[in-house]
């Protein structure tokens, strides 16, 4: 049976490669996939408002392109030519099927995007900036928020590690921190500085940062954690860390006046925002445990704005 044009069209420029199938045309199909994965990962990959709207462009033109062509393929078949498997309604189907089977192993076991919802890790994290998280070898096998099964992390966590995580209080929930606590280590937190073993991790500041939401100016501070290096901030009006009534800390962690002291225990870790006066962390609700980690960030792509 001959292809209809207008289902070409339609999947043309919704769907170029299952158009470029439907009309029996695989070779257009690969190439439409590879130029669509290309474009995709640029807008990914490459940040910028410019370049942004540039590859809309870019990608509006060629689905016009693409749906042109199927259409026209679609219009010079004859009807007597065989239909290959892939061209019909269950071939389709069964790419489809694939691709989504494919997709959600890939989330589910190797990386996964994730967006960045706050501005705890200001700034290293904006707020709105797309992350690339590494799940493999941390043995949480879950995607969108659905947990599939776990293992015993084969990867290390090491100090410096930004990691997205459970939230403790609500597993539903995905948290974003830097690991700054490994089992077995003594945290403390006083006057706005934190201690790891009983060094002093804070360096020199850094110029001043523009906080552009609030129009605030935060003091900026260079961090070294083990090999990692990283600026946090510091906002001065800010009354230093006090405990919060709405969490109860576990008991590895003792508190007075306004210093926090914790010795992580072991397959836990104590995780902090950057943005220390702007991130609710370790210091208000506990340890991280080792079968929370999703997994660590590997790429961050900035905002859009």
């Amino acid at each position: 049976m001959k292809p209809k044009k207008w289902i070409a069209l339609i999947l043309g420029f919704f769907a170029a490669p299952l158009g470029f199938l439907y009309v029996g045309a695989p070779r257009w199909s690969a190439i439409s996939f590879a130029v669509g994965l290309t474009v995709g990962l640029a807008g990914f990959l490459l940040p910028g408002p410019q370049l942004e709207l540039l590859l809309g462009v870019v990608s509006l033109v060629l689905a016009v392109f693409w749906a042109w062509r199927a259409y026209r393929l679609a219009a010079e078949r004859t009807g007597g030519e065989v239909r290959h498997w892939y061209s019909r309604w269950y071939g389709l189907l069964a790419v489809v099927a694939a691709a989504v089977i494919v997709v959600s192993a890939l989330r589910i076991f190797l990386y996964e995007p994730f967006r960045a919802p706050s501005t705890s890790m200001q700034p290293t994290v904006m707020r709105g900036a797309t992350l690339l998280v590494q799940k493999w070898g941390y043995g949480h096998f879950s995607t969108m928020g659905v947990r599939l099964g776990s293992a015993a992390i084969s990867a290390p966590i090491q100090r410096g590690d930004i990691m997205a995580f459970d939230y403790p209080r609500d597993p539903r929930t995905t948290y974003l921190k830097r690991v700054v606590g490994l089992p077995g280590d003594k945290i403390v937190y006083r006057d706005k500085r934190l201690f790891v073993n009983g060094v002093d991790v804070r360096g020199n500041q850094q110029a001043d940062y523009l906080d552009a939401d609030r129009l605030i100016y935060f003091k900026r501070y260079r961090e070294k954690l083990d090999q990692t290096e990283h600026d946090i901030l510091i906002n001065s009006d800010a009354t230093p860390w006090h405990g919060s009534s709405a969490y109860e800390l576990p008991e590895q962690c003792t508190t007075d006046d306004e210093t926090i002291r914790c010795t992580v225990p072991a397959a836990s870790y104590f995780v902090m925002g950057d943005n220390r006066d702007n991130s609710l962390d370790s210091r208000f609700w506990g340890f991280v445990s080792a079968k929370a980690m999703i997994g660590k960030v590997v790429y961050i792509v900035p905002p859009r704005g």
